[in-house]
This record gives structure tokens, sequence and C-alpha cells, in this order.
């Protein structure tokens, strides 16, 4: 890749994010982005495919790292569930939730455009996928810990669905009302003793 593609590249997409951000995606236009980054229109598509091809080269890279994440956590998580120190997880919820909060401020404009800017893209579900992956490893983590005798409250998957929505939707509060950092990690503590608190007596562990 030659150098002047490369920053041609660079240059459309950091056009395209402060498009995307004020405009969204559907109403972001090409044509105003190529004239934004100095390009021609027939130039783009030596670099994108389309409009949502650019918006996915912002994204893609942030949504598979907050899998990664997300994956490194579930795996210290179920190896907690298999021993008797349950009350690390809570611990362990509000370290991870640490972690994310530390990450989205690395990444905020790219959580911004996932949030609120996605509508007309596949990314536009992202909250509610982030929701029902959730949904399925936690029905996964309590029969674990079922199979080992813990006795605990069982919820309808619909239930588990609405709690830990109202528990994502709150984490993105930060992003939607462009918390500063400070106040956010802040917050991440009140989050966590709210929904610990929640979750144990719902359970009854």
């Amino acid at each position: 890749m030659s150098r002047d593609f490369q920053q041609t590249h660079e240059n459309l997409l950091l056009c395209a994010q402060k498009h995307f951000l004020e405009y969204g995606f559907e109403r972001a236009s090409i044509r105003e982005i190529c004239k934004d980054a100095h390009v021609t229109n027939g130039a783009f598509y030596n670099h994108f495919d389309d409009k949502e091809a650019l918006f996915g080269a912002l994204v893609e890279p942030v949504v598979q790292e907050v899998k990664a994440i997300y994956e490194a956590s579930v795996n210290e998580h179920m190896e907690l569930a298999k021993t008797d120190d349950l009350k690390s997880l809570w611990k362990l919820s509000e370290e991870t939730l640490s972690v994310i909060i530390e990450y989205i401020y690395e990444h905020f404009e790219v959580f911004r455009l996932l949030l609120m800017r996605a509508e007309g893209t596949r990314y536009s579900s992202f909250l509610d996928d982030v929701v029902c992956l959730e949904t399925r490893v936690t029905l996964k983590f309590f029969a674990e810990l079922k199979s080992r005798g813990i006795q605990v409250r069982e919820l309808a998957e619909e239930e588990w669905h609405i709690l830990l929505h109202a528990y994502f939707a709150s984490l993105a509060e930060v992003v939607m009302h462009n918390f500063p950092k400070e106040a956010a990690l802040r917050y991440v503590h009140t989050l966590a003793s709210f929904f610990n608190s929640g979750w144990q007596t719902v359970l009854g562990i």
C-alpha cells in the first residue's frame, strides 16, 4: 500500500467520522465526505465498497476488541463459578466494568457512532446484540452453579433480558450523555453497587 493511498484512506476515515457523528449514518453523504477529504467520488471507491463499508471500517475494530474483553471476562467468571468464592463474582464484575469504561474513553467517538449514529447499518442493534449475548452467557453461568449444587432462583430468559438490558443501557448513558471520564468511573461504582445488590437479592445468593 503506497503512502499516498494510506494517507487518503486515513483522511477519508477522519472526515467520515466527523460527518457520521454530526449527521448520523443515513443522513451523511459520501459526496460531502469526499469533498471534505479532498477526494473525488470515483477515488472513494478505491478505498471502500460503499458508505456502510466506510462506517464499518470505523467501528469494526472496536467491536472486535469489545468481544475480546468480554470473552476474557466470561472465562474469568466461569472459572470462579467452579469455586466457592462467589463473593468475588461481584468484585470481578465491578473490575470488568472499570476496564470497559477505560476502553470506552480511549475510543469515545466510535462508541458514540455505535450507540447513537448507526441507524441504517448492521451495527444499529449493537446494544441489543450485547444484551442477547450476555443473556445466553448468564444462563450458562447459572446452569454451571446449579450443576455444583448451588441453589439460585431461576428466572425466565425474558426476565434476564429485561434486567441485563437495564444494566447495559445504564452503562451506555455515560456515552450518550457525554459524561467526563472521571464522573463515569465514579458512576461505575454506583452502578455496580446498585446492580450487584439487586442480582444477589433476586437470585437469593
